[in-house]
């Protein structure tokens, strides 16, 4: 490129020349989510014609071609991975299956996302695949799910005896599909808290519409939140819920409200509108509510308001209570952001579960003080603070602001540091979903401390042992170590059926040579031959017993098994087999996310193979090389063969079920549709 820079324009490009380039091109676009008339922009053109290179973007067909060589070459590397990783875990189960499904927000597409998840031996460390967000057609029950999901699985060369456990949120059939499949399935813990959250706050469960449908009419939402032992905090959350669309749909009201003074903390701000299916967001807006809470008062104050801006007001005890909300609040937001952490593994998330089933349980919470003036505001006026008050005050950080907070109890009368009383009805309603979603005694689908996957993965956790008993204790169930020991020596037991690695050749060859030195048999022995005889599952059950006699902590549990692969040479890859599994299903969330942005509303044309090119580039750019005119352009039939390749993940659907099809001679067969011209 730099040879171009400094060429004349008259220089000419041959087409081997112009392919790096176009390569860039389709990349920049595809990354930065542009329309495709962006190729033809006159100013586009001119700033090329400026660096001094003769370049001519590649037409429509010349990007959905080079789209189709990007797509094929990280299909080729992610199957190449999935090849490796089997070799080294050798018969092992150790992918761990995330996925979900989406409709677009602009049209009636189906989407799924599959995202594998392990952890890989070569530097110990998470890995997921993101296989992409491909198009799914069809009715959305357990059986199509599963065909899909095999499909998907298939193309990228993932054996059914590969994956270990799968994760998805509380979505009937797809955990019908996927324990069919694999009976170790976690349910999200992120989402399972959410739902939690939303029932102590008085949810519902339904939509307002399907509420009306059922009961007769608005009256019948009121009375069934009711029913959730919680009307006061429905109803101050649906005040909030107005003030904050109010300020969201006006942005005069926005300006009048950054007008009104407030010094030390002046900088301009938005409301956080709370939606109820998005995680965290009614604790976000919450917090927003109560930094902008002088603001608010004296926006309220201001004699040139309208009407509708006079109507939405909180009052003394309502602000009140939405700082002792926060308080209640900020133990599972917390907890709900710490488990989608892509690096946290499913035995985390169970001590994330646990950590805030105790809190909750204990009943004392840090709340904000009856607002005052932020103790500082921003990051570095936050370290200054804290470095010079050196812990002789409580405080907390709510949106990036230090506030004083006093701890107040639901067990003490409210008036002498007590909770009001909708915070002390979400708590109570809190502990009981937590228990009914997280150790339900008669569902073990709804019981932790009865998935194997999450005893497994526990277990093998430095201290996990000693969690699981006391876990089980505080709840009033068996002690489950048991369980998870056969849950671990179940997944071992995969290892019989392969030849040793080098490791565990080295191990047996030294017991041999210790046997050629003594005469002695072991006390508890009763065949010499027997004696000499050791196979790696009872290698794995030998370690198991050191490790646990051994290790009762460690801060990451990942690396700790990573740096062990001499002590443990068995146990150790059995471990990382198992630590992959996720409790959480934020990944398949993130993958929509981006889905969402590719499909916005003026490209919600594309068809259904085109988005999921662009989200399987976007995904795993990382895979491309350097030197991107190493990527090899596909012949006609090559291209013809990967389109095939993708048709054929589309679940076959009987009549009535609906399909999409993916064929080139629509007239939206662009990779970016005409109408994208904004």
């Amino acid at each position: 490129m730099d040879g171009y820079l400094t060429a004349t324009r008259s220089r000419e490009m041959t087409p081997a020349q112009a392919r790096p380039h176009h390569l860039r091109f389709v990349l920049m676009l595809v990354m930065t989510m542009s329309p495709f008339a962006l190729s033809g922009s006159s100013y586009m053109l001119e700033f090329v014609r400026g660096l001094g290179v003769s370049y001519d973007p590649p037409a429509t067909s010349g990007v959905r071609d080079i789209l189709l060589d990007l797509y094929s070459f990280i299909t080729d590397q992610l199957r190449e991975k999935v090849r490796r990783l089997q070799s080294r875990y050798r018969g092992l189960p150790f992918f761990h299956l995330i996925t979900d499904l989406w409709t677009e927000r602009h049209g009636s597409g189906s989407y799924g996302s599959l995202v594998l998840r392990c952890i890989d031996p070569d530097n110990s460390a998470v890995a997921e695949l993101h296989l992409g967000v491909a198009p799914f057609t069809g009715r959305h029950d357990s059986a199509t799910i599963k065909a899909w999901a095999q499909r998907f699985l298939q193309r990228y060369g993932v054996r059914h005896e590969d994956v270990s456990s799968s994760t998805s949120d509380s979505g009937a059939n797809v955990k019908k599909a996927l324990t069919n499949l694999w009976p170790r399935w976690v349910p999200c813990a992120a989402h399972t808290m959410h739902l939690a959250v939303k029932a102590s706050l008085g949810a519902t469960g339904a939509t307002g519409a399907a509420a009306r449908r059922g009961h007769g009419g608005p009256s019948s939402v009121r009375a069934t939140r009711g029913s959730r032992g919680n009307q006061a905090t429905a109803d101050l959350l649906s005040r909030g819920r107005k003030i904050a669309n109010h300020f969201h749909k006006s942005p005069a009201s926005v300006e009048k409200l950054n007008s009104v003074p407030f010094p030390g903390d002046d900088a301009p701000r938005k409301m956080v509108t709370e939606t109820p299916g998005r995680w965290g967001s009614t604790y976000q807006s919450l917090v927003r509510f109560f930094t902008l809470m002088p603001r608010l008062i004296g926006f309220w104050d201001l004699d040139d308001l309208t009407a509708a801006q006079q109507e939405r007001q909180l009052g003394r005890w309502d602000w009140e209570a939405v700082r002792h909300l926060i308080g209640v609040l900020q133990p599972a937001y917390e907890a709900g952001i710490a488990v989608q952490s892509s690096s946290a593994t499913v035995a985390d998330a169970f001590g994330l579960v646990c950590r805030l089933r105790r809190t909750i349980q204990l009943g004392v919470f840090p709340c904000p003080k009856a607002f005052d003036k932020p103790q500082a505001v921003g990051h570095e006026a936050i370290f200054d603070f804290l470095k010079a008050d050196k812990g002789r005050t409580n405080v907390m950080e709510l949106d990036g602001r230090l506030y004083k907070h006093e701890n107040l109890s639901t067990t003490t009368a409210r008036g002498s540091g007590g909770l009001r009383e909708e915070a002390v009805a979400v708590v109570e309603i809190l502990r009981e979903e937590l228990d009914r979603r997280f150790f339900h005694t008669s569902d073990d689908t709804k019981n932790w401390l009865s998935n194997d996957a999450v005893l497994a993965a526990t277990l093998l956790t430095p201290g996990g042992a000693a969690m699981l008993s006391k876990a089980a204790s505080r709840v009033g169930q068996d002690d489950p170590t048991g369980r998870a020991r056969s849950a671990v020596m179940d997944t071992a037991s995969h290892l019989a059926l392969v030849e040793p690695t080098m490791p565990i050749q080295e191990q047996q060859l030294q017991m041999e040579r210790n046997l050629c030195r003594t005469t002695l048999l072991g006390w508890d022995s009763d065949d010499a031959d027997d004696a000499q005889v050791v196979t790696p599952l009872e290698a794995v059950e030998r370690e198991l017993d050191c490790f646990l006699a051994t290790y009762v902590s460690a801060d990451d549990a990942v690396s700790f098994w990573g740096s062990r692969s001499s002590e443990f040479p068995v146990l150790h890859l059995v471990a990382l087999s198992l630590l992959g599994a996720s409790g959480s299903s934020a990944a398949s969330e993130r993958d929509f996310s981006v889905a969402g942005l590719v499909l916005r509303k003026n490209r919600s044309r594309l068809l259904p193979e085109h988005v999921e090119m662009h989200c399987l580039v976007r995904f795993n750019t990382h895979l491309l090389p350097a030197d991107l005119s190493s990527i090899p352009a596909l012949s006609h039939g090559a291209r013809l063969s990967t389109r095939s390749d993708m048709s054929a993940i589309s679940v076959d659907t009987s009549a009535g079920g609906g399909s999409q099809g993916f064929s080139s001679d629509s007239g939206g067969d662009s990779v970016f549709d005409g109408s994208d011209s904004e």
